[in-house]
């Protein structure tokens, strides 16, 4: 392969890829049809040839190599974006069921009263609730971010979830309807 010159035209270019193209293709589909499915592997070859057509002058005269660690790089990425969009379409079924299975202004009077009952637990015990609820630590995370022993923070973590729930029933117009995340013992 001879490399890209400033003073080089597009048809020289033209004619340089079109050989490349020509005389690799096949080896460069093999190697991502082992990778992709059926479905993918075009997708992914135009994508490995729009790189080498980039950066054509620099392609090295044996191609292949260098095109096969391309669709190594490309093959990665499209595995990425793949689950990337599984994980959004996962996402998004969930908040599609909780759209139609849920009553938006029920959530939201639950959720005035949560703040509320929140509101009325001391310093500490809002602490440790939003420690679980919100950072997603169990009683072991709260237990190092606090600086205490394991059986401390979970003997705490009771009594604040206690308080909570007797907060919210006098909030709440429904009771003991309280998130489960925040007055689980799971934690």
């Amino acid at each position: 392969m001879r490399a890209r010159t400033p003073g080089s035209g597009a048809k020289d270019d033209e004619a340089v890829f079109l050989e490349l193209f020509e005389r690799t293709s096949a080896r460069v589909y093999s190697y991502v049809r082992r990778h992709c499915d059926d479905a993918e592997c075009d997708d992914v070859v135009s994508e490995v040839f729009l790189v080498a057509w980039r950066r054509l002058g620099d392609v090295p005269s044996d191609a292949v190599p260098w095109l096969l660690g391309t669709a190594r790089h490309v093959v990665g990425n499209h595995w990425r974006s793949r689950d990337r969009r599984g994980r959004l379409e996962t996402e998004l079924r969930g908040v599609r069921q909780l759209a139609t299975e849920s009553d938006p202004a029920g959530l939201t009077v639950e959720r005035a009263a949560m703040l509320a009952a929140l509101a009325t637990l001391g310093a500490n015990d809002r602490e440790l609730l939003l420690l679980v609820g919100w950072d997603g630590l169990d009683a072991a995370g709260v237990a190092q971010a606090l600086g205490c022993s394991g059986t401390a923070a979970r003997a705490r973590l009771s009594r604040a979830r206690r308080a909570l729930e007797s907060a919210f029933d006098r909030e709440s117009t429904e009771p003991s309807v309280a998130p489960r995340w925040l007055l689980s013992e799971g934690n």
